[in-house]
């Protein structure tokens, strides 16, 4: 697929789709300004171009799934909640076993 093509790709995504990935977006560029991460320093741990991050950062791209646990892992971040804004819940078996 070409560069063209996929550019076209992102522009037909949903309002929702737009939202989620805007989102998670600012979940990242808050995390790597708030570790001084600048986005040409990601993008060579990462071995991608800056520009890529940068889109991730403006939520124009999403980065790809090992990257993002690569950005997680560096960032010490949970990678649930650098994707959903969430924090896993602890198991309902561990809950429990605290209580008793």
């Amino acid at each position: 697929m070409g560069q063209h093509s996929q550019t076209l790709g992102h522009l037909e995504r949903s309002e929702e789709d737009n939202a989620l990935r805007r989102a998670m977006a600012a979940r990242l560029d808050r995390a790597m300004h708030k570790a001084n991460i600048s986005s040409a320093k990601a993008a060579n741990w990462l071995d991608v171009s800056e520009h890529d991050v940068q889109f991730w950062r403006r939520g124009i791209t999403v980065p790809p799934l090992a990257a993002f646990n690569r950005i997680a892992r560096a960032l010490d971040l949970d990678v649930h909640w650098l994707c959903t804004g969430q924090s896993r819940q602890a198991p309902v078996h561990a809950q429990s076993q605290a209580v008793n």
